[in-house]
C-alpha cells in the first residue's frame, strides 16, 4: 500500500470513527435527557433550596450520564474495533478521541433539551414554587464513563484477535521439523 493511500485510509478511518462517536453523542443526550428527571429547588425567602429527593436525583443525573456512556462507548469500541481493524493502534487513538468528543455532544444535547434558565426561573418565582435545575454534571469523574467503556471494547476486540500466520506473535512447536534450524535454511 503506497503512502498515498495509506493516509487516505487513515482519513476515513478518522471520519467513520469521529462521525460515529459525535452521532452516537447526539443520541445518547437525548437518551439521558429522557431518563433523567431533573431535581427542583424549592423557592424560599433566602433563594432556593433542594430537598433530600431531589438531591438524588441531581446525583442520579450523573449516575445516568456514566452509565449511558460506558455502554454506548463499549458498544462503540467493539464494533469500531472489529470493523476498522487496519490499523488497530489508529483505531484506538481516534476511539479515545470520538469517545471525549462524544461526552461533550452527549452533555451539551441534554443541556439544550431539559431545562434551562434555574436561576432567572428561581428569582422570579413565588416562596414555595419549585423550579427545576439545569441538566448537567457535578463531577468530572463522569467523563471517564465513555473513555473507559471505548477502551474496554476495542481491547476486548484485540485481545480476542487471533495472529495471522507468520506474524511474530504466532506460537510456534520447538519439536517440530518445521521449527529445527535446518528446516528453516532450506538445508
Amino acid at each position: 500500500m503506497s503512502a498515498r493511500s495509506a493516509g487516505a485510509a487513515a482519513g476515513r478511518d478518522a471520519l467513520v470513527v469521529i462521525g460515529t462517536l459525535v452521532a452516537l453523542g447526539v443520541v445518547c443526550g437525548l437518551v439521558w435527557w429522557l431518563l433523567v428527571d431533573p431535581a427542583e429547588f424549592t423557592k424560599t425567602a433566602r433563594g432556593g433550596a433542594m430537598a433530600e429527593n431531589d438531591l438524588g436525583k441531581s446525583f442520579n443525573a450523573d449516575a445516568w450520564f456514566v452509565v449511558i456512556g460506558a455502554f454506548a462507548g463499549l458498544v462503540a469500541g467493539l464494533a469500531l474495533g472489529a470493523w476498522r481493524s487496519r490499523d488497530p493502534l489508529l483505531t484506538s487513538g481516534l476511539l479515545l478521541i470520538g469517545s471525549g468528543l462524544a461526552g461533550g455532544v452527549m452533555l451539551l444535547v441534554g443541556h439544550l433539551l431539559g431545562p434551562r434558565g434555574t436561576e432567572a426561573a428561581l428569582r422570579a418565582a413565588a416562596v414555595g414554587d419549585k423550579v427545576p435545575e439545569q441538566l448537567g454534571v457535578d463531577t468530572w469523574l463522569v467523563w471517564l464513563g465513555w473513555p473507559v467503556g471505548v477502551l474496554a471494547g476495542v481491547l476486548f476486540v484485540l485481545l480476542g484477535r487471533v495472529p495471522e500466520p507468520g506474524t511474530a506473535g504466532e506460537p510456534h512447536d520447538e519439536a517440530s521439523p518445521e521449527s529445527a534450524p535446518e528446516a528453516r535454511a532450506g538445508l
